[in-house]
């Protein structure tokens, strides 16, 4: 054993299946790479057979120098005029930017870059960015409004808490938040939860929502304010937890859970204060984030799949019901040199 030689063998991970931004760099600089990716995505409309207007041509895209985006959806009939922007009805849509600096701010959003780093990166304003970055957000409002369900039931536990998000002092002003209420169900992956903003704690304003977001039969934590006293008289078996004494009680009892998640929420917020308007779509962002943006999965081409979900309407629906509609593509012309590029 004196002259034994020992191996080592260190293995090195391959990163083929990571979406880098050099890659989004390099299709971009294949207009016809481009082109494909955005139709895999269903980002951009495609069409098969005869053009429903006319019964005879069919639609392609046609180049034309004076879009922004080189090209534009005709009619293959001559004596046909249907024709519109290949932007119409999709994310990119009544935006001057090119399409390729709009997929570079989608990607910055979804990996979280800072809005000064996205400023500095691209050159461009950081209100046109604020404005990009708030889009992201609406398309995670909508896809969770379309696929929310209730959580919890017989045998699930869910923990529920109330916080205060924006209370604070600015230059000696006080600037009042809102009250938020959620819950987080206990040994999901990925995480079920539910937030949503509300006026008041009283139980005639968070009982409905409970009854909205958890499923009848559902162990419930809570902590001991009145408020939550009649969950049992509405289906439910509760559990309470007195904070002013301990956090956690007896086998598992404590809402710790929720209320970290309160705290990791209130860090995902912009340090320089949120309007209170916009409260509700940075919740939005937060639980996208934690259900389809996280592990494994490519954060960009995740957002890339929602958005598709959320602005990529019927083939059918986009068809002009009339000669006068056909012109209505101009309103999405602009000429190339406003176009701008990064």
């Amino acid at each position: 054993m004196r002259n034994a030689l020992w191996v080592v063998v260190i293995t090195v991970p391959v990163m083929e299946d990571v979406f880098t931004f050099e890659r989004l760099l390099e299709i971009c600089a294949d207009k016809s790479k481009l082109e494909d990716f955005l139709k895999e995505f269903n980002l951009l409309h495609t069409f098969d057979g005869r053009c429903q207007r006319c019964g005879v041509g069919v639609l392609y895209m046609r180049s034309d120098k004076s879009l922004c985006d080189g090209k534009n959806w005709r009619c293959s009939n001559k004596k046909c005029t249907l024709k519109y922007s290949i932007r119409r009805d999709s994310f990119f849509e009544g935006s001057k930017l090119s399409i390729i600096t709009i997929l570079k701010i989608v990607y910055f959003w979804s990996h979280g870059y800072p809005l000064e780093i996205v400023v500095h990166e691209s050159g461009i304003s950081a209100k046109t960015i604020v404005d990009f970055y708030n889009l992201c957000r609406e398309v995670c409002g909508v896809v969770l409004k379309e696929r929310s369900q209730k959580i919890g039931g017989p045998g699930k536990t869910v923990e529920i808490d109330e916080s205060k998000f924006g209370k604070r002092y600015n230059k000696g002003k006080r600037i009042e938040g809102v009250w938020v209420f959620g819950g987080i169900e206990r040994d999901t992956t990925p995480v079920k939860c539910f937030s949503e903003t509300v006026e008041d704690r009283s139980a005639a304003t968070l009982i409905p929502v409970i009854k909205k977001w958890i499923e009848p039969g559902t162990t419930i934590l809570s902590d001991c304010w009145k408020k939550y006293s009649s969950l049992e008289a509405e289906g439910y078996i509760h559990e309470t937890i007195n904070h002013s004494i301990e956090f956690v009680r007896g086998n598992g009892i404590h809402t710790n859970n929720i209320r970290s998640r309160w705290c990791a929420l209130k860090k995902s917020l912009p340090q320089h204060g949120t309007n209170k308007k916009l409260f509700k779509s940075h919740f939005s962002e937060y639980c996208i984030r934690q259900q389809y943006l996280s592990g494994d999965k490519d954060k960009f081409l995740e957002i890339l799949k929602l958005i598709s979900t959320v602005y990529h309407p019927k083939n059918e629906e986009l068809l002009p019901s009339s000669p006068d509609d056909a012109t209505s593509f101009m309103k999405l012309e602009m000429d190339a040199e406003t176009c701008l590029q990064v």
